[in-house]
């Protein structure tokens, strides 16, 4: 270890504190374990030497000691007869995972030694459980990680459902999008994730959906909403207008004096049923569309209706 700038390896500041040092060796512990990089014989050794750095760091006394003396701290300390509270070299994971942990060595084999148990133990909550052995024992299989992807629909594959197949993490995933899906709903599919460790099961796929905006409706809550056109003179006596529904379209009967911005209400017509939650209703906002240009006759039947009106 002689030589050796811990803090350089850990990625952390001469002036970090104990959290910032125990985070950043989670990080790299995550990222060259054995169980992650198998068979990778550099990832191996900058394993051995965030063991030995944090080994140092994470112990006031030994960080101390290395800050004063730098490479002769060990030399130092052999000659007081070690260091205090435990064996030179040895490792206590305690700390870290919260109780209980096991020490092994830091030269040679840095997964098993005197008193080192079995590490695959100590790293379970690194990994997601069952964190295989190391250096010569067989691996125990892991589950995989859950794999998360977002997906776009248009909107009437949202109103009607549709299915998919995509891509992901060089599989083919055949996906069910239920009808009545909503802008931002997340499907879980069980066991598409990424693979996992040893032949154990693979973590689950997390779908975020989003949906493409249409032309004609917006969604609010399974409400659909959607606005059409209404003539003055029906707006006026009362009548009747076509309006687009998903599932064809609807006559909606308009009373005399309707008013510009008036919403009616078409029940059952919005998004269909879901789990746990009805059909949604359409709701359509009346715009009432007024002549651009009046022929004189028309001026003067309006000039007569203002009279009559007023």
């Amino acid at each position: 270890m002689a030589g050796k700038d811990f803090y350089k390896i850990l990625g952390v500041d001469k002036k970090a504190s104990s959290d910032e040092i125990k985070k950043a060796f989670r990080r790299q512990a995550r990222q060259y374990h054995p169980d992650v990089r198998p068979d990778d014989k550099a990832a191996e050794k900058k394993f051995k030497e965030i063991n030995e750095a944090y080994e140092v760091l994470s112990d006031d006394k030994k960080r101390k000691e290395y800050d004063t003396f730098g490479a002769d701290f060990q030399q130092r300390a052999a000659g007081a007869g070690g260091f205090p509270g435990g064996q030179a070299g040895g490792f206590d994971f305690s700390d870290l995972f919260g109780g209980g942990g096991r020490t092994f060595t830091s030269s040679g084999n840095p997964f098993a030694g005197p008193g080192g148990g079995d590490p695959a133990d100590i790293f379970a909550n690194l990994f997601g459980g069952g964190g295989g052995g190391c250096q010569g024992r067989a691996q125990r299989p892991s589950r995989g990680g859950n794999a998360e992807h977002q997906v776009e629909i248009d909107f009437a594959e949202a109103v009607r459902g549709t299915e998919l197949k995509l891509r992901i993490d060089n599989q083919q995933v055949n996906v069910k999008i239920p009808a009545g899906t909503v802008d931002g709903s997340r499907l879980r599919l069980k066991g598409k994730g990424h693979p996992g460790i040893n032949n154990g099961p693979a973590g689950d796929l997390i779908l975020t959906i989003k949906v493409r905006p249409d032309r004609v409706f917006t969604m609010s809550g399974r409400d659909l909403l959607c606005t059409v056109e209404v003539p003055l003179t029906t707006a006026l006596l009362g009548g009747k207008v076509e309006v687009p529904t998903f599932s064809g379209k609807a006559v909606l009967k308009i009373k005399e004096g309707a008013q510009n911005g008036q919403k009616m209400r078409l029940r059952g017509k919005g998004l269909p049923a879901g789990k746990g939650a009805a059909a949604g209703d359409q709701i359509v906002e009346l715009h009432v569309v007024l002549p651009k240009s009046l022929t004189p006759k028309a001026r003067k039947l309006v000039k007569e209706l203002e009279k009559e009106l007023s």
